[in-house]
């Protein structure tokens, strides 16, 4: 009664604040001690995702980035072969096109070449046969036997014979070295062909690459972009190697909550739990928490709230209503005794130093409490089965 008197004091002098105290006016709720069974849950939400999958990403280009031409909706279903994405291929078709010129060019300039060489390989075969003519002739007139020429005839013979010779030799020099020379630049040539025919090759599975087809039957899953919180889209820009999309394998579909880091220690990997997708509330599932990250994480790119990862295993999968991507309620059970003394939190007063409860005959009690939920608390010490309670009543003012 002095509590409430001092908040009629208090109104007087403010126009705003509250506080906690006992009222005279107390409702006449009947509020017992009783002996009970008791569960402690806390409620986590979170979504279906796949723990295993086929990913579709980004494949080794010769520049290593582009972007998103055309991408599957979100759940679509798609067979074996199908196109899920196609990344963009401007750049490429143009550098295709530039190689299949520069193929192109080097394929004339052989085919003119080879004319030309066949050309002067011919005219030096003949320059060759024609010194061997002279040179074979030359021959045949040194074998006149020299007493029946002059010395000056003879020595004139001899000297045809060298310089015939020489030409021969010669001639056939140049048929060899042009030979040599026509091969190692017609080998060039075919080398720039090759090539350029292998920049092509390479181009086109490059272009074909950037369609990105379904490896088997299944369900498309759009990853998140990495830096704006939400679904890839037409347009975007990806990396060599980054995931686009996901055909997730449905029989590994698992729960992943977040746990506020706040609520660091609450819960534990073994905790039965009760899932109920948003979609389907009244099919709820059971499962058990498998998995608690060790360090919390960013909830949002540059947000200050904090989240652990929270995996949970679902008993029985239903593939007719379970899709990735579904958001889920998950209720963890933390707790769960039969058989304990509980005292209603309606009649507890948390406010002080240590907990007490109100006494329906008037009055407090100071108690020990073990673990509560939001209705009731475990009672170790201060009360006893059957004791009435009245319920503590917040008087505001304002």
């Amino acid at each position: 009664m002095k509590t409430v008197l001092v908040c009629a004091v208090l109104l007087a002098a403010a126009a705003a604040g509250c506080f906690s105290g006992y009222s005279d006016d107390s409702p006449s709720t009947d509020l017992r001690v009783r002996r009970g069974p008791f569960a402690s849950e806390m409620i986590l939400s979170g979504e279906l995702e796949a723990a295993r999958g086929d990913f579709l990403a980004v494949p080794a280009l010769p520049s290593w980035q582009t972007a998103i031409k055309w991408l599957a909706e979100e759940g679509t279903s798609v067979k074996a072969g199908e196109v899920v994405v196609e990344l963009d291929n401007s750049s490429l078709t143009t550098d295709l096109e530039t190689k299949r010129q520069t193929a192109t060019q080097a394929i004339q300039e052989l085919q003119q070449k080879d004319a030309e060489w066949t050309a002067d390989i011919e005219q030096k075969q003949l320059d060759v046969e024609k010194s061997r003519s002279e040179m074979e002739k030359a021959r045949i007139d040194t074998i006149v036997p020299r007493e029946l020429i002059s010395k000056r005839q003879y020595e004139d013979k001899q000297n045809a014979l060298r310089r015939t010779t020489t030409a021969y030799e010669k001639s056939l020099d140049l048929l060899t070295s042009a030979r040599s020379g026509v091969a190692a630049e017609r080998e060039n040539l075919i080398l720039r062909i090759n090539k350029a025919e292998r920049e092509i090759a390479v181009a086109e599975g490059a272009i074909t690459a950037l369609v990105l087809r379904a490896p088997r039957d299944g369900i498309v899953v759009v990853r998140d972009h990495m830096w704006e919180g939400r679904k890839l889209q037409t347009g975007d820009p990806v990396w060599v190697g980054f995931p686009i999309a996901m055909l997730p394998d449905l029989s590994t579909l698992r729960v992943k909550a977040a746990l506020p880091d706040v609520d660091d220690g609450k819960i534990a990997v073994g905790m039965p739990v009760t899932i109920t997708m948003d979609g389907y509330p009244a099919f709820p599932f059971t499962g058990r928490i498998e998995a608690i990250s060790a360090i919390a994480q960013e909830s949002q790119r540059q947000s200050l709230r904090r989240q652990f990862d929270v995996i949970i295993a679902i008993d029985q999968l239903d593939p007719s209503r379970m899709r990735p991507g579904l958001s889920a309620r998950i209720v963890v059970r933390r707790e769960a005794m039969a058989g304990v003394l509980l005292a209603p939190r309606a009649a507890l007063d948390f406010t002080g130093s240590a907990p007490r409860a109100r006494l329906a005959a008037g009055g407090t009690k100071d108690v020990k409490l073990g673990s509560c939920n939001a209705q009731e608390c475990i009672v170790t010490g201060g009360l006893e089965e059957g004791e009435r309670l009245a319920p503590v009543v917040e008087v505001h003012r304002g």
